[in-house]
């Protein structure tokens, strides 16, 4: 996900002549580091302030005044960073089993979209392999459609009708969890959940709702929850950022709506829409990817291009045709740059999705959103279009748990953008001065001091102090050793799940080097997950 940050010292933004606008990730503009240090000897909780998508909790400023110095969305409300604790209650330690599933999801999913109440119906059929443990009794699935800050607006998910191998099963809603119990599945054998599902979308800017004509369904269905060495993973939606986690499948959607609707979607569209009076019927199916989202407008065009046999779609409105083609031309040099630095990207498509929306972009697989507010530029455009696509490999390809290790995927992207904009021999930014915080902290840990500035220490570490972070470790090893480990490490945990010790053991492994001092100097610690 992107955020555009604006660094403040002394409580006021620093002119504009003092500032060397070099972005971190597409849009995070930062001093130069020795300006930095400065803002750093005068820098308080309440001058580090996010331009994008804080509300009041978050932001030392007024949001609505914060919002027109920035021509920035402010959602409204406040989103609540409460943790959940009947839901964390879940989790059980389980340090000595090393086990991650449920395997090989496979779901298929038959829904009906009504854009006049814009609500989706329809029934959901998942199968996998239980390679958790014998007579597993529980089963946990994410709603995250639940969360606070969609109900405030109308949004919500329920479920009916549960079925596990083919027997009615008990199950409870928690907010944003599914519990499925009184279960005895084998173990490495096959399990079918069969559930009806509704869904209200909230009429808002985001990654889940409608505005005006446009319709963003990400995190739109109940995805299953992952079992780890902490048990089952239910925890919060992160209003933030991201929380989400799930492990690699294949899906198989069935779509019936407007026949006027474009729809971009994970995965490929398979044949033509079938057309029953003023209805269309679309299908889609998508392999080794770990969610599936879809973005509606009755008004986009599209215009597509080929790049390493990958046919890259920009979806665009009118009001936002004058950033199509860059969307197009980055959208194809990313993936022939991130292929060459990273790895192959894997899938036969990518689409890139325009909606107007206070957040600047965010992921899924095969599928990005940019959102626009007011006017941007043709570079800012590329570079958060960059970012989300260094999201494709870090998170999409090589997953990891967003809530537990975000600086996994989302340092990642912003070193990626970085690397895009050709700007990595510029990128130099220093932790905050509180050591509580390290690059490896769980969003918990940021949460938790909300009220004290942790929301933005969050965008100052994981951004902008991760991306730096990768770029020194790229100068330690060069270019070559560097490059070649990160392309080691995509082999090696492709469409699967990573962790902090699985990265650093990867370039320590490709290296040949011991690089202990380097991410201890860097807060990066083995540790905070454990």
């Amino acid at each position: 996900m992107y955020f555009k940050m604006n660094y403040l010292a002394q409580g006021k933004l620093c002119p504009p002549k003092e500032l060397l606008l070099m972005r971190l990730k597409g849009g995070i503009f930062l001093k130069l580091k020795h300006i930095l240090k400065r803002a750093f000897q005068s820098i308080t909780v309440a001058s580090l302030t996010v331009s994008l998508a804080l509300p009041v909790s978050a932001s030392s400023m007024d949001p609505g005044e914060f919002a027109k110095q920035n021509g920035a969305y402010t959602p409204a409300g406040n989103p609540s960073v409460t943790i959940d604790h009947s839901a964390i209650a879940a989790r059980k330690k389980l340090k000595d089993k090393d086990v991650l599933g449920p395997v090989d999801p496979a779901y298929t999913m038959d829904v009906s979209y009504d854009s006049e109440n814009h609500h989706v119906s329809g029934t959901m059929n998942v199968t996998f392999k239980n390679n958790i443990m014998d007579n597993l009794e529980n089963l946990y699935f994410n709603l995250w459609g639940n969360a606070e800050t969609f109900a405030e607006n109308g949004g919500g998910m329920d479920v009916a009708n549960i079925k596990v191998n083919g027997k009615k099963a008990e199950y409870e809603m928690n907010g944003t969890s599914l519990h499925i119990s009184g279960l005895s599945l084998k173990e490495n054998k096959p399990v079918n959940v069969e559930m009806d599902f509704e869904v209200n979308l909230p009429e808002q800017q985001d990654r889940f709702g409608w505005y005006k004509d446009t319709v963003s369904m990400g995190n739109w269905f109940p995805i299953l929850s992952v079992y780890d060495d902490e048990g089952w993973n239910v925890d919060p939606y992160y209003p933030y950022g991201e929380a989400f986690y799930s492990v690699s499948g294949s899906y198989d959607v069935t779509v019936t709506t407007e026949k006027e609707q474009v729809i971009a979607a994970t995965g490929t569209e398979i044949g033509q829409p079938t057309v029953h009076g003023d209805l269309a019927t679309h299908r889609y199916k998508a392999f080794n990817v770990r969610d599936f989202a879809m973005e509606m407008n009755p008004n986009y065009h599209v215009i597509s291009t080929k790049v390493n046999n990958v046919d890259v779609n920009v979806y665009y409105s009118d009001e936002h045709a004058k950033y199509a083609d860059a969307l197009l031309e980055s959208g194809a040099e990313s993936i022939q740059l991130f292929s060459e630095k990273f790895g192959k990207y894997p899938w036969p498509e990518l689409d890139v999705v325009t909606m107007e929306g206070w957040f600047g972009g965010m992921e899924y697989p095969q599928l990005v959103m940019i959102s626009f507010s007011g006017e941007r530029s043709l570079e800012w455009t590329k570079s958060v279009n960059a970012h989300e696509i260094g999201h494709q490999w870090f998170y999409g390809i090589i997953g990891d748990n967003e809530y537990d290790e975000p600086w996994l995927d989302e340092s990642f992207a912003s070193f990626a953008a970085s690397l895009y904009d050709g700007e990595l021999d510029s990128l130099e930014v220093p932790p905050v001065p509180d050591e509580y915080y390290h690059l490896s902290s769980p969003v918990s840990d940021f949460t938790a001091r909300a009220s004290e500035g942790g929301i933005n220490y969050y965008y100052w570490m994981i951004y902008g102090y991760g991306s730096s972070t990768l770029n020194d470790l790229r100068q330690e090893l060069g270019d070559s050793v560097f490059y070649e480990a990160m392309r080691s490490y995509f082999k090696e945990q492709k469409f699967g799940v990573s962790s902090t010790e699985e990265f650093i053991s990867a370039m320590e492994r490709s290296s040949g080097m011991d690089l202990s001092e380097f991410f201890n100097s860097h807060r990066v610690f083995v540790s905070d997950q454990q």
